[in-house]
């Protein structure tokens, strides 16, 4: 293992090998599909099995990580996802792992991924909330004040009001994606797992504008209520939805044929998966039009 200093805590030390999303989350998706194999939006044309991974963490960070992450993974993943409905109260462990995925999250797009367009404020903005987020994944302060995690739940949609790409039900149910948002005045990172998005606010001057979705810092609950978010971050959802619809329907001819071969040979395993039930929902809503547009035509051999 490589040596460094480890981005948690600072100390130098060997660094293990990181994930920035959970692997849980990755193993949930394959084994919910039917056909164990997945697809990142960000490039379609080839499998994988697991999502990114980097050299940032000591053993003991690690460990400290993973504590919480199973946490979330045993009492609100798994249980929500076969149970939408179903009540459930959280204690300090969700916001230690809201935070530190938030924190991942924005390590990555501060650390490994090119800035765009970046003002001099948001940078300082990102790390006062980094050192926020590190303090508290570290003990070293209770909650980050300004520096909020949100979550919101999402299932199955069940009516048409409004305007949505014909994939919502598969992105808001099954899509796992990150990314560092920006609106006219806001900034957070985004960390969709599935059905559930967590939000770290790097600066959002309105908070109230998010009602239900605020976690907190010693103990919550999760269940039926009634969320309201901004506007804004609707449109966001349906552009998302959309980018990922049209970056599966660029697949090339040959890897859509390993698509359709794998799905004729796990008919059995789909029929009643996670996929499928998402994919009714779009087809109860959308029609046809709820299937990949634009596909290139497949060669004949």
């Amino acid at each position: 293992m490589p040596r460094g200093n480890c981005r948690l805590c600072h100390e130098e030390s060997e660094l293990k090998l990181s994930h920035v999303v959970p692997a849980f989350v990755f193993r949930w998706q394959r084994e919910s599909s039917g056909n164990g194999h997945l697809r990142m939006a960000s490039a379609p044309n080839r499998r994988v099995q697991d999502g990114p991974k980097l050299h940032w963490l000591c053993d003991n960070c690690e460990t400290l990580l993973s504590l919480s992450e199973g946490m979330f993974s045993n009492k609100i993943f798994h249980p929500l996802i076969l149970d939408a409905g179903r009540p459930v109260r959280y204690a300090e462990w969700m916001m230690h792992f809201c935070t530190s995925l938030s924190w991942r999250v924005l390590q990555y797009f501060m650390t490994e991924v090119e800035a765009k367009e970046r003002t001099q404020e948001q940078i300082e903005q990102m790390a006062l909330a980094e050192k926020a987020w590190r303090e508290v994944l570290l003990g070293q302060r209770k909650h980050a004040g300004v520096f909020e995690q949100h979550f919101l739940p999402f299932d199955q949609i069940q009516n048409t009001t409004g305007t949505f790409p014909p994939n919502i039900n598969r992105y808001l149910m099954r899509a796992v994606q990150i990314d560092l948002c920006f609106s006219e005045k806001g900034l957070y990172t985004y960390a969709k797992l599935g059905r559930f998005i967590i939000l770290g606010f790097v600066h959002e001057p309105t908070p109230r504008h998010w009602i239900g979705t605020k976690v907190h810092a010693t103990e919550g609950a999760i269940g039926p209520r009634d969320y309201t978010v901004p506007r804004g971050f609707g449109r966001y959802l349906n552009a998302k939805a959309s980018q990922a619809a049209k970056s599966l329907a660029s697949m090339s001819a040959s890897q859509h044929d390993k698509v359709v071969q794998a799905f004729k040979q796990n008919i059995d395993k789909i029929d009643g998966s996670d996929l499928f039930v998402a994919m009714q929902a779009d087809v109860a809503m959308f029609g046809d039009k709820a299937f990949i547009q634009n596909m290139p035509a497949t060669k004949n051999s």
